[in-house]
């Protein structure tokens, strides 16, 4: 039987032709899908930079911190969608595109994460405004300073070092003259008013009153609502009993570490630039002590003046008590005033650790009078020297003294940075810094809630697009290819 393979070749031929026009197809219909793509992703982002514009102004204009407005959050995925609606259907172009849903997620507000997306920000303000000079000046003010924690140490090797030799001249002097009684009965000195009691009184009054007298002192309410209230109360200093000093003296020389200062410094910076203290008559409203809040965490404003006073003065104590037992003049006066208070009970021993308890009381007097310094904005010097010393025994019962302020030295704003840094928990300035913007914020906007400012989210967008057309055919077979669009971003 012979086969008729008339016309075969053209029937071979013309579906060749056919898989090279759908070849041809499928990459025009690529190449289109991608340039649409291309496009929507173009509209898109506009949108996503018009959402990001939507800041919350009073937060921005304040603080300089950046986070979408919570007001404008419940309208977000509509208006996203419009300005996408809008945009593809006002197109000169070819490509035919029908909005979807819009959805916002993965909100990151401005407190989360332990108060790392706030400093963040405050790092990425302040990187480009801190000089290597003023880096320079504060580390070595901040190494001067906490440097002197060794004196705590020095101190009470030289306590016990006064006691162990008074006890070995007492027992000496004992055994050399047993029989004769006048001996025994040499040094009967008058005794004396002790000033310990009468400094130790002002003391319970309370550093504010201390330090500030009859001045008015602001007192209003600080409305916690992020960072952790400090209920601890301050201890007055025993300056009678040695050991009950020498533990408030560990203790003080386990707080006054500035460990990684380096990496606190743009917060601290940041601190002092937009938010006030004592010193800083420029805000007439609201609170006045809020850098103190940032480092006491009381809930009112004179607790926190006065826990601040008490630091400072703390901190103040350890470059004093340097200074004072590097003089051997108020070295000799100690031992005699504490002769003279003891009268006919003090043998060595005893005289030998009560003048040592003066001698911290007289430091410690001395940084009370250069916190009064402080407080009045005048510069108190790092380290200080017998023409800079101030306070007298004399003086100690009722602090009275001429007060020397210095030319070159620390101010009030500085002991607050410092204090600042050497915080234990390094978090806390954060979640107080919240509340305080926060509480100013309410001022202009009474509903404005931190924990309400988006500070980086996601927003998918889902589109159809239109497919090409061949001879009313359309290549794929599916009308509408599916496109979804979605980014994350951050202020």
């Amino acid at each position: 039987m012979i086969r008729d393979e008339r016309g075969s070749m053209s029937a071979f031929l013309a579906m060749l032709f056919l898989i090279f026009l759908l070849l041809i197809s499928v990459c025009a219909e690529g190449i289109y899908i991608y340039t649409a793509k291309g496009k929507a992703m173009a509209v898109y982002m506009s949108g996503f930079s018009h959402t990001k514009g939507n800041y919350q102004k009073e937060l921005a204009d304040m603080y300089h911190i950046y986070a979408m407005d919570p007001r404008y959050k419940k309208k977000l995925e509509t208006d996203f969608a419009d300005r996408m609606k809008e945009s593809l259907d006002n197109s000169e172009d070819s490509f035919l595109f029908q909005t979807g849903n819009t959805k916002l997620s993965d909100e990151v507000n401005l407190t989360a994460q332990k108060g790392e997306v706030l400093k963040y920000q405050i790092r990425q303000q302040m990187k480009y405004e801190i000089g290597s000079d003023l880096l320079k000046t504060w580390t070595n003010n901040i190494r001067t300073s906490t440097d002197l924690q060794k004196q705590i140490t020095d101190i009470k090797g030289q306590i016990s070092k006064d006691e162990k030799e008074a006890q070995k001249q007492q027992e000496d002097r004992e055994n050399t003259k047993k029989s004769d009684k006048k001996d025994n009965e040499q040094i009967k000195p008058s005794a004396k008013k002790d000033p310990r009691k009468g400094f130790m009184k002002l003391l319970k009054e309370g550093s504010v009153s201390l330090v500030m007298g009859k001045k008015k002192v602001s007192d209003l309410p600080i409305d916690i609502v992020y960072g952790k209230k400090d209920t601890t109360k301050q201890k007055i200093w025993d300056f009678m009993n040695r050991k009950t000093m020498e533990k408030e003296m560990d203790k003080l020389k386990e707080t006054s570490s500035a460990d990684s200062f380096t990496s606190e410094l743009p917060v601290i910076f940041y601190a002092q630039k937009y938010f006030h203290c004592l010193t800083d008559t420029s805000k007439k409203e609201g609170t006045k002590y809020e850098i103190e809040y940032l480092i006491a965490g009381k809930d009112s404003e004179k607790e926190n003046l006065g826990a601040v006073f008490w630091k400072m003065i703390a901190l103040r104590f350890l470059t004093n008590a340097a200074c004072v037992y590097q003089d051997p003049v108020k070295e000799k006066e100690a031992t005699l005033l504490a002769a003279s208070v003891l009268g006919i009970t003090g043998f060595p021993p005893v005289v030998a650790v009560a003048k040592n308890l003066l001698l911290i009381a007289l430091a410690y007097g001395e940084s009370v009078i250069d916190v009064r310094n402080l407080a009045e904005g005048k510069k108190v010097p790092i380290v200080k020297t017998v023409s800079d010393w101030q306070l007298s025994f004399s003086g100690l019962a009722t602090l009275n003294c001429k007060q020397k302020p210095a030319k070159q030295g620390m101010k009030y704003e500085d002991y607050l940075l410092l204090l600042l840094i050497m915080q234990k928990d390094k978090r806390q300035k954060y979640f107080r810094m919240m509340d305080m913007m926060e509480q100013n914020i309410k001022r202009k906007v009474p509903d404005f809630k931190m924990d309400q400012c988006i500070s980086s989210y996601k927003i998918t967008q889902n589109l159809k697009l239109k497919k090409l057309g061949f001879g009313g055919m359309t290549l794929p077979f599916a009308p509408y290819t599916d496109l979804k669009l979605s980014r994350f971003t951050t202020y």
